[in-house]
C-alpha cells in the first residue's frame, strides 16, 4: 500500500502562510517516531487504506473498515450529546462530543467511554479564505496557542490532510474532493492512507469529527 508521501503533494494554501508570495514550496514527510494518541496496538509499521462509510436512518452510523474489509471500528448514533466509537468487539474506543459547545464547533474526546473522564483532545473549527481547518488540541495543550495535529481541507485543489503542527509531516491523506460549496453533499463513502506508525483510531475519530461538522455546514447550521 502506497503512503500518503508517495501521492501528489498535499500543499496547504496561502492563507496559512505568512508571507504573501504564494504557497511554499514544501517537502513533506512521513512521522519520525510513533504518533499514538489513543494505544500503541492501533499503530502499524506499514502505510495502510482505510475505508470510511456513513449511513443513514440505521444505528450505526459509521463504519471503518481495513484493506481486507475488515470492520476495525464502528460508532453508532449518538446519545445525550456524545457518540462512541468502539472496536471490531464492541469495546469503546473513544467518544466525543457531537455538540456545539462554541462559536468554533468545538469537539472534546475522551478515551473509552466519556464517563470515564480520560479527555484526549479538542477539535476547533476555523476558516480561511481557501479553506476549512479542524485544529486539534491535545489535553496537555493548556494555552491552545497553536495546534498539535490539524485536519485541512483545501478548498484551492480539492484535498484534505492530517498533519502535525510543523505543517510537513503528514499523518493521513483522504481520498476525496472538498469544495467550499454547502449545496454539495459530503459523499457517503471515501478512503484514506495512513502514513505508517500512526494511530489509526485517532485518525477514524477526527475523521468522524469532521463528517459531523461538515454534515451541519451542509445543512446550514454552520456559520
Amino acid at each position: 500500500m502506497a503512503s500518503p508521501m508517495s501521492m501528489a503533494s498535499p500543499c496547504y494554501s496561502t492563507d496559512d502562510d505568512l508571507s504573501s508570495k504564494g504557497t511554499p514550496n514544501l517537502v513533506f514527510k512521513e512521522p519520525e517516531y510513533p504518533v499514538v494518541i489513543v494505544d500503541q496496538k492501533y499503530c502499524s509499521n506499514c502505510a495502510m487504506q482505510l475505508m470510511f462509510e456513513k449511513n443513514h436512518g440505521v444505528e450505526e452510523k459509521f463504519k471503518i473498515s481495513d484493506d481486507d474489509g475488515n470492520i476495525v471500528f464502528r460508532a453508532n448514533k449518538k446519545k445525550n450529546g456524545y457518540r462512541v466509537m468502539v472496536d471490531e468487539s464492541g469495546q469503546p474506543v473513544i467518544s466525543f462530543t457531537t455538540k456545539h459547545i462554541s462559536m468554533h464547533r468545538r469537539r472534546q474526546a475522551y478515551k473509552g467511554d466519556h464517563n470515564e473522564h480520560h479527555r484526549l483532545f479538542t477539535v476547533k473549527k476555523t476558516r480561511g479564505p481557501k479553506s476549512l481547518r479542524y485544529d486539534v488540541y491535545m489535553a496537555s495543550n493548556m494555552t491552545e496557542s497553536t495546534f498539535n495535529y490539524r485536519v485541512y481541507d483545501n478548498f484551492k485543489n480539492g484535498t484534505s490532510i492530517i498533519f502535525a503542527q510543523d505543517k510537513t509531516t503528514v499523518l493521513a491523506q483522504l481520498h476525496t474532493h472538498v469544495t467550499r460549496q454547502k449545496t454539495v453533499k459530503p459523499q457517503d463513502k471515501f478512503s484514506v492512507s495512513l502514513s505508517p506508525n500512526v494511530d489509526k483510531a485517532f485518525v477514524s475519530a477526527l475523521l468522524i469529527i469532521r463528517e459531523e461538522v461538515r454534515k451541519s455546514r451542509y445543512k446550514g447550521y454552520e456559520s
